[in-house]
């Protein structure tokens, strides 16, 4: 009988010494999956940034020559010599649209306002 004990505590013990190699093991691979995922983001956010601030620059530099068109001056004179050119002047038109809808905006909410009264008439007879 204590040799049936001794050999299941042996069992148990080189059980454990197996599931604890393989929780290490797997904790180096999760480990190196989100050291890898995390380049992977920060290369992707990097990138990305790059082409959000580029774009800004096409967005902002169409807007100015869509407000210098509105002004009556030449609009390719500043438009960036790239394949969406229609598109950069449609986003520019809306983005120079918005701001002169912003400004009416604000001048028709400074005017004063004047109550008006409703006053109930009799009918004619």
């Amino acid at each position: 009988m204590q040799d049936l004990f001794e050999s299941y505590v042996s069992d148990l013990y080189k059980l454990r010494e197996g599931f604890h190699s393989d929780l290490t093991s797997t904790a180096r691979e999760l480990s190196q999956a989100m050291d890898d995922y995390s380049q992977r983001s920060e290369e992707a956010l990097t990138s990305f940034m790059e082409r959000v601030a580029a774009r800004g620059a096409q967005l902002e530099a169409a807007a100015a020559a869509r407000l210098d068109q509105f002004r009556g001056l030449p609009a390719t004179a500043g438009l960036p010599n790239v394949n969406d050119g229609p598109k950069i002047a449609a986003a520019g038109e809306r983005a120079v649209a918005g701001a002169l809808h912003v400004e009416n905006d604000e001048a028709y909410k400074s005017q004063p306002r004047h109550a008006i009264a409703l006053v109930r008439s009799e009918p004619a007879a």
